[in-house]
């Protein structure tokens, strides 16, 4: 029956966007419209609300788990949050300020009420109003004999002293916050197996209770604090309603379209060398946008029809820490989507150094409902083991912000707010252990031995909180337990208490399980002065496992040994291929990456190991190198180049990233670039710069060598972009020549590209007609960079040298507003006019394609000409802009206004940047990392360009969408009709 049900529900929203298509009386932009900002669900009925009996029977679950209801309204209302106390005890947030809050002038709706099931019948059947009157307070975590609670602009401690179920203390920890909304907000705390508090989203201006007049100003990332020293900072990533630690320590957050994300390295980590960038300091552990496919029972009414099939509303995350089950359901990470009346379950792999994730089911979700007003909001691992699940129980869950105006204003944002429920769940026939709270320090200490993580995590934070150095001993025979959960919190707890010693981390760097030996070489890091210490991390650095070699080139940061460097030489040439832990290795070179290069190069097997991974390694060492402009490291790189080899590669890859490194140089000798270097280099380089030369004079010669291989030939054509122009001019021209491979035209683009010489854009338009299609793009690019250059190519085209075609859409819009009134006057007489501002016009003229036989295989053809630069669809094409893989649920009126009106709605994230170098180099690109030096910048075709702060002369964010109007001009309406299919019918 339930199948029944989804399926016609299916097709009657299958049929209501096919009538919007076919219906001829409604113009295309009205159909379009009723299909946009949730007009395509606003005037439907609504189901009336289910009983908490019946909403329970409309619920399906995975199979092999049994689910229950635990409490309902009248004793619970609105439910976004669990957590329990040391006693075992159910605290609910109830969220009734979601999410207009009170009217004017009213208090603030929200409420933490405790929870008490006093017959142990598996019902809760008592309710205590603990705290009321709190400004959107959405999240909590029991602390300090409390709760700590995050509440819209402040982290609040509440405690009951008098033993009334009331909170007497209400207390302001931290304050300044600032929400973006009712979703996003600082909170969801939760304790880390490291003894610190992690909290979602902390930006703002923020005081501490300790030091109220001192405001620290935080990023737009999470936030962290120490519970002991108060200390406080930002945590990489940037989470929304969801924040979790599983039983191993590992925390995972979330965004409304990215279920599991998970942190690679932290702002700390990566500060020790501000030479290196790292772009990405977190990652999806699972499948995200349109690939976060989920499996409703019932049509997902989201703003945006494109992401129904996926997540859209993703918060709650929560690992599973209980006994229970199989060992597959202990490894769970359970992600909510209210929009989509669901939860799906993930089984979470952290054996390899990037953590990865994979659906319990592959086509159907762990809960799901047929009740359009079950909205699973969280879930907290119980002391019994069993997982319960607040359901919020609205009619409505997106924000208003989120909906047009004239749409938001006909819906009741109130409907639900008095009801609401919370269900147990459990793997089939299993016995829950009934929880014993702990009465003394011992007993705590005994918590860490139970198979329950829940119960381990509480036993850590009472220990800690309560500073109970007393069971230091007793925590130390721990070590020896057969549960590797066991150890690893014993060693944490030591560490919390500040009462480990040396001989503790000895012990856990032997440690059979790879968490517990991670966790040891990360304490070890601390201990560096220790010997027996030191010489155990060291030889770490061997270890079978990459992840505990990676956190040895992590914890050798502060060790200058030349023990150490040896080490992180070693780790160097056996992981550095890899991008990930070069990320962090790099950490931890700030004023060694020279001599782990040199070290590298003096290993006779590393330099005939040229792969893709080891010559980015090279690289990016020697880029460290050049930003740092220290004389000696420099030189000690140079000499290094005159040694022993025929191999080519690593000296062209060492030069170039010394080349790219140098410009980022912020030091007092001023702007720095590798040929001003070698035309006049400093007494301090002394003669290493005639190895440099050398390795120049040869590269010249191998670059036009036919004879030679086309590795080597590629990797001295890179040399020539630091070699003065005038110097180089001939044999650029040489190498663009149409009897070059595409391998040798496209490194000599890339080499005319970094000269920056105004002369190179001649070059190019003198040998365009000489240049293989796969070329072309990447020369159209680097002519369009300058002012100048952009003139020279349109009086080509103006003289019949250049097609205008050449150009894409995106590059005629942007010469069609250039800022230069010469420039924007020759390109409207090239390609025809301004684009046309009105676009509901646009797409009244195209509304035919709506109804046009379409042709799916045209489609693809029409979308990797004008589309696939900067979008993907099912693994097709650059990711610059957004993936297109789940816009087969956007009906073809709804695809037809996003492709002619792209900036009706520009997404924050997909702003396009213009940056103007100090060389007059001009970039544009979305902004996929920054940092205080430098901006990483993604453009189309999936290219990215690191840009050192010193660098640039203006940043300046575009208003419009990175995808411009006026793709009419490329696409007829039978094309549009023929994209259209493909997108949808593919």
């Amino acid at each position: 029956m339930m199948r029944f049900v989804m399926m016609v529900g299916l097709v009657v929203f299958a049929s209501s966007l096919q009538s919007a298509e076919q219906d001829k009386a409604k113009s295309a932009l009205e159909a379009i419209e009723s299909n946009r900002g949730g007009r395509h669900w606003v005037e439907q009925e609504t189901a009336p609300p289910k009983s908490p009996a019946d909403s329970l029977s409309a619920i399906r679950i995975e199979p092999g788990y049994e689910i229950s209801l635990f409490a309902a309204e009248p004793l619970v209302r609105d439910p976004v949050a669990i957590c329990f106390d040391r006693h075992g005890d159910m605290y609910v947030v109830e969220y009734g300020d979601y999410p207009i809050g009170p009217e004017d002038g009213g208090d603030p709706l929200s409420k933490i009420v405790m929870l008490e099931d006093s017959d142990g019948d598996g019902i809760a059947d008592r309710r205590h109003v603990f705290a009321d009157k709190l400004d959107f307070a959405h999240s909590m975590m029991a602390y300090q004999g409390g709760l700590l609670v995050g509440a819209k602009t402040k982290v609040l401690y509440l405690k009951d002293t008098d033993g009334d179920h009331v909170a007497d203390v209400r207390e302001t920890v931290f304050d300044g916050f600032t929400p973006a909304h009712p979703q996003m907000q600082i909170g969801n705390p939760r304790w880390g197996i490291d003894n610190w508090v992690y909290l979602n989203y902390g930006p703002g201006k923020i005081t501490s209770a300790t030091d109220p007049d001192s405001a620290v100003a935080l990023p737009r990332k999470d936030f962290r604090f120490h519970p002991q020293t108060m200390e406080f900072e930002a945590d990489s990533g940037m989470g929304q309603f969801g924040n979790t630690v599983d039983r191993w320590g590992h925390r995972f957050y979330c965004t409304n379209r990215n279920p599991i994300i998970t942190t690679f390295l932290a702002p700390n980590v990566m500060a020790r060398n501000p030479f290196h960038i790292v772009s990405a300091p977190y990652y999806d552990v699972a499948p995200s946008g349109g690939q976060s496919h989920v499996f409703p029972l019932v049509a997902m009414k989201s703003n945006y029809l494109s992401h129904a099939g996926t997540h859209t509303s993703a918060c709650g995350t929560t690992a599973y820490t209980g006994d229970l089950g199989d060992e597959t359901f202990r490894n769970s990470v359970l992600v909510c989507e209210p929009i989509g009346h669901l939860v799906t379950r993930s089984i979470v792999d952290t054996d390899s150094l990037k953590f990865t994730a994979k659906r319990a089911q592959p086509k159907s979700d762990f809960v799901a409902s047929a009740d359009t007003w079950f909205r699973p909001s969280s879930l907290a691992t119980g002391p019994d083991g069993a997982l319960y699940l607040a359901d919020m129980y609205r009619l409505w869950v997106e924000h208003p912000k989120f909906l047009p105006p004239e749409i938001a204003a006909k819906l009741d944002w109130r409907a639900g707010d008095d009801r609401g429920r919370i269900y147990r769940i459990v793997p089939s026939g299993s016995a829950a252990r009934p929880f014993t709270a702990p009465e003394s320090d011992a007993d705590c200490v005994a918590l860490l031995a139970d198979d329950n993580g829940w119960r381990q995590f509480l036993g850590q934070r009472l220990l800690v909180e309560q500073q109970a150095t007393g069971q230091a001993a007793s925590l130390r025979k721990l070590l020896a337990s057969e549960a590797p959960t066991t150890r690893l919190h014993a060693l944490w707890t030591l560490d919390g208490l500040s009462a480990i010693k040396p001989s503790d981390v000895l012990q856990m760097c032997s440690d059979t399980n790879v968490h517990c030996r991670v966790a040891a070489a990360k304490l070890a890091g601390g201990m560096i002065d220790v010997d027996a210490v030191h010489d155990r991390l060291i030889s770490l650095a061997g270890d079978s496992s990459q992840q505990v070699r990676f956190q040895v080139a992590l914890s050798l940061a502060d060790d200058e040994s030349e023990q150490a460097t040896s080490a992180l030489t070693q780790l160097a040439r056996r992981d550095g291929h890899d991008s990930a832990f070069a990320d962090g290795l790099l950490t931890s070179l700030k004023q060694r990456s020279g001599a782990v290069l040199v070290g590298l190069m003096d290993d006779d097997s590393f330099p005939r190991s040229g792969d893709a991974g080891t010559l980015d390694l090279v690289r990016r060492l020697a880029a460290v190198v050049g930003a740092r402009g220290n004389w000696s490291e420099l030189r000690s790189v140079f000499e290094s180049l005159g040694r022993d080899g025929s191999e080519n590669w690593w000296r062209a890859a060492a030069i170039a990233g010394i080349g790219d490194g140098l410009p980022r140089y912020r030091g007092d000798r001023g702007r720095m670039t590798l040929p001003n270097l070698i035309a006049k280099p400093p007494a301090e380089l002394g003669d290493s710069i005639v190895e440099l030369k050398a390795v120049f004079d040869r590269s010249g010669e191998i670059a036009v060598d036919p004879e030679q291989a086309v590795a080597d030939r590629v990797a001295a054509i890179e040399l020539m972009a630091y070699q003065p122009f005038d110097a180089a001019a001939r044999t650029f021209a040489e190498l663009l020549s149409s009897g070059q491979p595409v391998q040798i035209q496209s490194a000599c683009l890339e080499a005319l590209q970094r000269n920056g010489s105004a002369g190179a854009a001649q070059i190019v338009l003198d040998r365009w007609t000489q240049l293989g299609p796969s070329v072309r793009g990447t020369a159209i690019a680097f002519l369009l960079r300058r002012t100048e250059s952009t003139r020279l190519t349109l009086d080509a085209m103006s003289e019949g040298k250049m097609n205008p075609s050449a150009l894409g859409i995106d590059q005629r819009v942007r010469l069609l507003k250039h800022a230069d009134e010469a420039l924007r006057d020759q390109a409207t007489k090239l390609f025809g006019g301004v684009v046309s501002p009105n676009r509901q016009k646009v797409a009244k003229d195209y509304e035919g394609a709506l109804a046009m036989t379409a042709d799916a295989a045209h489609g693809k053809q029409v979308f990797t000409r004008v589309c696939a630069s900067c979008h993907r669809i099912s693994g097709e094409g650059h990711e610059t802009g957004p993936d297109l893989t789940d816009v087969r649920n956007r009906s073809k009126p709804a695809l037809l206004y996003d492709i002619l009106d792209p900036n009706a709605k520009v997404e924050p994230r997909f702003t396009s940047y213009s940056i103007l170098t100090a060389e007059g180099s001009v970039f544009t690109g979305l902004i996929e990392s920054e940092t205080s030096e430098a901006v990483i910048l993604k453009m189309a075709e999936g290219k990215t360009k690191t840009i050192g702060r010193a660098e640039i002369d203006q940043m300046k964010a575009s208003d419009v969408s990175l995808m411009p109007e006026g793709i009419e001009k490329d696409i007829s309406p039978q094309q549009m009709a023929d994209l259209l299919a493909y997108l949808k019918d593919r």
